[in-house]
């Protein structure tokens, strides 16, 4: 959510390969079918809230055409079924609603479709939403979480919401509440189980965004459903941080014993220190083990040097887990506008023990990298970076990179995915504080957003790329190919 801008100042944790941008259709309005050729492609479009939504609070600062924010998921057992999701049309202090595209053939075609009642604009009570993430199970149920509340003169009452399908992403069910309305909830993200069928994994944030310590309420909470998110767990906490800190941008893993792993940031304001904590649950989420600490390093910020704008710099964790169980998390962790670090933590122990390494290659003020795992093992990750910034010039340019390891990081191979762009054209300065990669049969789905001069419609767009597959790194192989290296 865009007021989680309140505190990156204080929890910021601690052979390329040139791809030409490929014109593409602008794509329909919601609930419409668009497509498009191979290459990296406009996904948002045009904003099917163009005309406004009439007597919604907060219309005034909506920006149409402003889409930040992306995540995306891929059936386990069909990849050719990718669905992606992404704030629509923000302003302050987050979007006029979160939108859902789907394909059912490997990314060729899209469909853009809206969730019923999330806010005012299609058709419910609310007036913002933020935070959409998705995930797909093992029967195909592609659920969604988002937070979705009303614009306040202070903190905005926030509640966490879900939602489901069961076509693929085309069509969505009204969303449910899993935690209601409090100005503490922040950054959501949820996991549908591979194995359970109707299993999913709900976590949230709960803080004081005044900030005022000692912060007593602060915690990660969790929730879970049995029964295809037609009813939700009662919340239980994961962790509950010290008087003097937050912990924020959780997500749960599932290993392949079963064993949910939940791995989260949390940021110190009195010590200025970021870290970056794991904690088990044998028991499907019903208890948690003490955190386990992967990494830290100090909190830090920067600023563009030529216009003073604070630079993305969100600290959101990104983690995957593997076919063999091990477990990926990557992080920024740049030290100055002028020199970028991309951690990635690996844990082979069901994350009990953790190493941790820098991507190599990262020359520059690197941002919001995005890890996953293919049914290979493949590890891909993407992220932005400000190598190709000249300083003086008008533009500050940014472009998007992909790696690949296939062997669990030991080494990698790097290449240009797409860009460039010029970040101080981004809406209200940011591109949202993560980005999305889901693995496929072979290679990834990367989205991503980018604003002028290569956004199409509006100050920003969010964009999809197939990545390590079909041309890019990996060979010609459709998504769904499954033959060996």
């Amino acid at each position: 959510m865009t007021r989680s801008r309140l505190f990156l100042t204080i929890c910021t944790v601690a052979t390329a390969v040139s791809v030409q941008l490929v014109a593409a259709q602008v794509p329909a309005a919601a609930g419409e079918d668009h497509g498009g050729g191979d290459g990296v492609r406009v996904l948002s479009g045009v904003s099917p809230f163009a005309a406004g939504c009439p007597g919604r609070p907060g219309e005034e600062s909506a920006i149409t055409g402003a889409e930040v924010e992306p995540a995306v998921t891929v059936d386990p057992n069909d990849p050719r079924r990718i669905v992606a999701t992404w704030q629509q049309d923000i302003g302050s202090p987050a979007a006029r609603s979160d939108l859902v595209a789907s394909s059912h053939d490997g990314g060729r075609t899209w469909r853009t479709s809206t969730i019923p009642g999330l806010t005012a604009c299609t058709g419910g009570g609310g007036d913002l939403a933020s935070d959409p993430w998705l995930s797909t199970g093992g029967d195909g149920t592609v659920y969604f979480s988002g937070t979705a509340g009303f614009v306040a003169d202070s903190a905005p009452p926030i509640a966490v919401v879900a939602s489901r399908s069961t076509d693929g992403g085309r069509t969505w069910a009204p969303p449910t509440t899993v935690a209601p309305v409090d100005p503490g909830n922040d950054t959501d993200s949820i996991t549908a189980s591979p194995t359970r069928d109707g299993h999913a994994y709900l976590v949230w944030a709960t803080w004081d965004h005044a900030y005022q310590v000692p912060m007593t309420a602060n915690a990660l909470r969790f929730s879970r459903t049995t029964d295809g998110g037609a009813s939700w767990s009662t919340p239980v906490t994961i962790h509950q941080p010290t008087t003097t800190a937050i912990d924020f941008s959780g997500h749960v893993l599932v290993l392949p014993g079963g064993e949910l792993l939940a791995v989260w940031a949390n940021a110190d304001v009195a010590a200025g220190v970021g870290t970056l904590l794991a904690s088990r649950s044998p028991d499907e989420g019903r208890t948690w083990e003490p955190a386990v600490a992967i990494g830290a390093r100090p909190v830090g910020s920067f600023a563009d040097p030529e216009t003073g704008n604070e630079l993305p710099q969100p600290g959101f964790p990104s983690s995957t887990v593997g076919p063999d169980g091990t477990v990926y998390v990557t992080s920024e962790a740049s030290t100055s506008p002028d020199a970028g670090v991309v951690s990635v933590s690996r844990s082979e122990d069901g994350g009990r023990t953790w190493t941790s390494s820098d991507l190599p290659g990262v020359t520059a003020f690197a941002f919001e990298p995005a890890i996953a795992v293919d049914a290979h093992g493949t590890v891909g990750l993407t992220w932005y970076d400000l190598r190709n910034d000249r300083r003086g010039d008008a533009m500050l340019t940014t472009d998007v990179w992909f790696a690949r390891s296939r062997d669990q990081g030991a080494t990698w191979r790097q290449e240009h995915l797409a860009g460039p762009f010029d970040l101080r054209t981004a809406p209200n300065n940011r591109l949202g504080e993560y980005q999305g990669l889901a693995g496929l049969g072979r290679g990834f789905a990367a989205v991503f957003t980018m604003s002028r001069p290569a956004a199409e419609d509006g100050p920003s767009d969010v964009f999809v790329a197939l990545a390590g597959t079909c041309g890019r790194g990996g060979g010609d192989r459709s998504p769904e190919d499954d033959g060996s290296d």
